[in-house]
């Protein structure tokens, strides 16, 4: 099916005649209507697919009651039915905020989550405050928001892209004690120029003799990349940085591999996790990743975890990625809010930003905190490892994998990460930090 961004599309799925009724209306009918933003086209939609899978699924499963502990709290949120609306994130900032004011002023969304982009994110913060919209932000990982800006109607349930850098930094100083140069190929946006900026700080914090030898700035979606692989080979940094994802990331290890660039020099690429089961045993051999928290393979062992691996994977057929685990966390905060504001009485708006103000949220990838951003923000304990493919169990795997505490990882309440890094990384607690599998 080909999703379309215009409303006249949700007035077609779902009847004009409840998509135009008052917030309060839809309250009196027993439902809670959740608005999903998400890249339902565009290069991004790859990525995000799974979190879109995984939010079908959980509503399914809250509508019907059949969740584990500790959310077998009855049928629904406090209650009410769930009812998820998709609005497809792409077609630039300008037009999501006008969609998104739509959405609000007319079609009665109770909540918004979701959104893939930092841009999106960034720009739609403040709308959403001055809208007064509950908005659960579980993707997109821009320390920008909460840092820049102070909100009560926004939180996020996932954690920023500062605790990769600082996990993976912290990873090369124990796993390569002897590496003296780093380079990195980054695509020339802001996550990439975000993402190397926040590592290569970390990195000489820990390990301040090391050496910048290559940089390279690739467009996104260019998919050719010979020069910079050239020049990266030439110079032989004994660690490179890459956050490129998707279709990008497999391009380049598709044309790094004849070069032998991998054998050279350690590969680190935070966001890999999203396409290692696409790409199977075509995965460098050794690539250290992440799963932006303790999520996918590095998710603790519990009860809640096993439903969530088992039921995704008998939907799907297919092993859930981070983004599932982010879309599922966020519905699962949503969940425990309105039964908690049920409880007391009530699930207003007020009610549910009371409800979720730092809370700490039990979840298949362990224990979310809303720590920061004046308990808006989620800390979560952070997971580095390398990639492999597993010949017997014919799918990719991770080994030499550390855990490390969600404060080790993460700026006090208060301090900016980019400060943090620049001075760094003052106060931060690692004790706890260990060899995870």
């Amino acid at each position: 099916m080909k999703f379309q961004s215009s409303f006249r599309w949700i007035a077609a799925a779902l009847g004009a005649a409840s998509l135009f009724g008052a917030a309060d209306a839809i309250a009196q009918g027993g439902k809670v209507r959740i608005a999903v933003v998400t890249p339902l086209t565009g290069p991004l939609s790859v990525v995000n697919g799974p979190g879109q899978n995984a939010a079908r699924m959980l509503a399914d499963a809250i509508n019907k009651g059949e969740l584990p502990a500790p959310y077998n709290t009855g049928k629904g949120m406090g209650g009410k039915e769930v009812e998820l609306i998709f609005l497809d994130e792409n077609g630039g900032n300008a037009k999501q905020v006008a969609e998104f004011r739509g959405l609000v002023e007319r079609q009665g969304a109770d909540a918004v989550m979701g959104f893939g982009s930092a841009a999106t994110c960034v720009a739609i913060a403040p709308v959403a405050e001055e809208l007064k919209v509950l908005t659960v932000m579980s993707t997109c990982a821009t320390p920008r928001i909460f840092e820049d800006g102070k909100y009560e109607y926004v939180f996020r349930t996932t954690g920023s892209t500062t605790m990769d850098s600082v996990a993976l930094a912290l990873y090369a100083q124990a796993r390569m004690p002897a590496a003296k140069t780093v380079g990195h190929i980054n695509p020339n946006y802001a996550l990439g120029q975000d993402a190397w900026r926040d590592f290569s700080a970390a990195l000489k914090s820990v390990k301040p003799g090391i050496e910048v030898v290559a940089e390279q700035w690739p467009t996104p979606g260019s998919g050719q990349y010979a020069a910079e692989i050239s020049a990266l080979a030439t110079k032989r940094p004994d660690i490179i940085h890459t956050s490129m994802a998707g279709a990008d990331l497999e391009a380049f290890f598709t044309q790094m591999r004849p070069r032998g660039l991998h054998e050279r020099s350690k590969i680190y690429a935070p966001l890999l996790e999203l396409s290692m089961y696409r790409m199977g045993a075509q995965v460098p051999d050794g690539v250290v990743f992440t799963a932006r928290g303790t999520n996918g393979l590095f998710a603790p062992k519990s009860a809640l975890n096993d439903w969530f691996t088992a039921a995704y994977q008998g939907r799907y057929k297919d092993a859930p990625v981070y983004t599932a685990y982010q879309y599922t966390n966020t519905l699962l905060a949503l969940k425990a809010a309105y039964d908690s504001a049920a409880k007391a009485g009530g699930t207003g708006t007020p009610a549910l930003i009371k409800a979720l103000k730092g809370r700490s949220i039990e979840t298949p990838s362990g224990t979310i905190r809303l720590a920061l951003g004046n308990g808006h923000q989620a800390i979560q304990d952070m997971a580095v490892g390398e990639a492999f493919y597993d010949v017997e169990k014919k799918t990719v795997s991770v080994r030499n994998a550390m855990r490390f505490p969600a404060e080790c990882v993460n700026p006090p309440e208060g301090i900016k990460s980019e400060a943090w890094l620049a001075g760094g990384m003052a106060g931060r607690k690692c004790e706890g930090t260990v060899a995870a599998k």
